[in-house]
């Protein structure tokens, strides 16, 4: 099935992985993995474009999906890193991969609800930043749904989020 049939709020596979299906605009979907693919400590700070995860995610996950679907099915997006209170200090990145941000996960809330999990995981916007206090925390999704923030030095869930060409195959089961 083509990925364009998939339903907004259903589940598909790519490479092994499950994603959950969230918009389909202009022939490019945006998806979340429905499960935590791995944990992992944030980074040394709180700057989602320089931390562990991204790496991770670039160099275990991207290309595993590429060689599934073609690296020109994976469409490069514009990550916003805005923090919670406004702050633009981090700016925008361009990537492939990222995670959920903040804006995402509200925007968004409904459809994740129906896939809750059992353990907290990162989203890629930071709290603050140092112009107002310090680096050291980012927003997490709790099991239950509820948005907090923790301290860049714990291990929480990773979901990857990417933009899929709507015109791939993906098995679907709906």
């Amino acid at each position: 099935m083509k990925l364009s049939e998939v339903n907004i709020g259903k589940t598909f596979s790519v490479a092994g992985i499950e994603f959950i299906k969230f918009t389909d605009e202009n022939g490019v979907c945006a998806a979340v993995s429905k499960d935590i693919l791995f944990n992992s400590e944030f980074g040394k700070n709180n700057n989602f474009a320089k931390s562990t995860v991204l790496k991770k995610l670039q160099k275990d996950i991207l290309p595993k999906l590429e060689a599934e679907v073609g690296e020109e099915n994976i469409k490069e997006f514009e990550l916003d890193l805005t923090s919670l209170d406004g702050l633009d200090t981090y700016g925008k990145i361009k990537t492939k991969i990222g995670l959920p941000t903040f804006d995402f996960y509200r925007k968004n809330v409904r459809i994740f609800d129906e896939y809750k999990l059992d353990d907290w995981w990162w989203t890629a916007t930071p709290d603050t930043t140092k112009e107002h206090a310090d680096d050291y925390w980012i927003t997490s999704v709790s099991p239950g749904g509820s948005v907090d923030y923790y301290g860049y030095g714990i291990s929480f869930g990773v979901r990857p989020f990417l933009f899929f060409v709507s015109s791939i195959s993906a098995s679907c089961e709906e």
